[in-house]
């Protein structure tokens, strides 16, 4: 059974406790709500000597995300590798960011809410690992069409949508649930989308992901 990403790794250099402090004050209270002066104070440290282990609060920011987003990808991707059919693929793609949303809820919260504060080489770089990302599903998606050598097309509009559902159900209430039962859920309402979606553009077909 594949191990899930998780946070709780014991955290033992002093920049290993400077990230994991940041990821969770800049998630909890916004980015621009914390200088790094708060950042010190709650680690009991003076706030010249973050400059020891950053560049400047917004490096610190990148790197936060750059790391989220390639754990996200390298475990979508790892997880995927024994999946033989597209519904069994979409399934692995959805198991991969429900652990990362149960288990580095911070670097989702930094993710979806402050790309914004970065500059633009760092937003290109990282528009290239969400495009990794997106790439990932895009076959699924294409394999359920029988488009593999189609052009992008709805294919990559069905595959954004997807992607922005997994991110902003996590953002947009909290309830009790479990890794499994959110997994199930969110495969069958997506399952059922893309379905739907392709029986609208060919009616004539009736065929579900296998």
């Amino acid at each position: 059974m594949p191990t899930d990403i998780t946070s709780t790794k014991p955290v033992h250099s002093a920049r290993d406790r400077l990230l994991d402090a940041a990821g969770k004050l800049f998630a909890v209270h916004g980015f621009h709500a914390i200088g790094l002066r708060d950042l010190a104070s709650y680690l009991g440290l003076h706030a010249g000597s973050l400059y020891h282990h950053i560049e400047n609060k917004q490096s610190l920011l990148f790197e936060l995300i750059e790391s989220g987003l390639s754990d996200l990808l390298h475990d979508t991707e790892r997880r995927m590798k024994g999946a033989r059919s597209p519904r069994e693929r979409l399934r692995s793609f959805i198991q991969a960011f429900v652990a990362f949303h149960f288990n580095e809820k911070h670097k989702l919260v930094l993710i979806t809410h402050e790309f914004g504060h970065l500059n633009e080489e760092q937003k290109s770089h990282l528009i290239q690992l969400k495009n990794r990302y997106s790439a990932v599903l895009r076959p699924i998606i294409a394999a359920d069409y029988s488009a593999q050598g189609s052009t992008c097309g709805d294919n990559c509009l069905m595959t954004s949508t997807i992607i922005t559902i997994l991110f902003g159900q996590s953002q947009w209430y909290s309830i009790e649930t479990t890794k499994p039962q959110l997994t199930e859920t969110l495969t069958n309402i997506i399952t059922g989308i893309i379905v739907q979606n392709r029986n609208a553009q060919s009616p004539a077909s009736l065929r579900k992901i296998p």
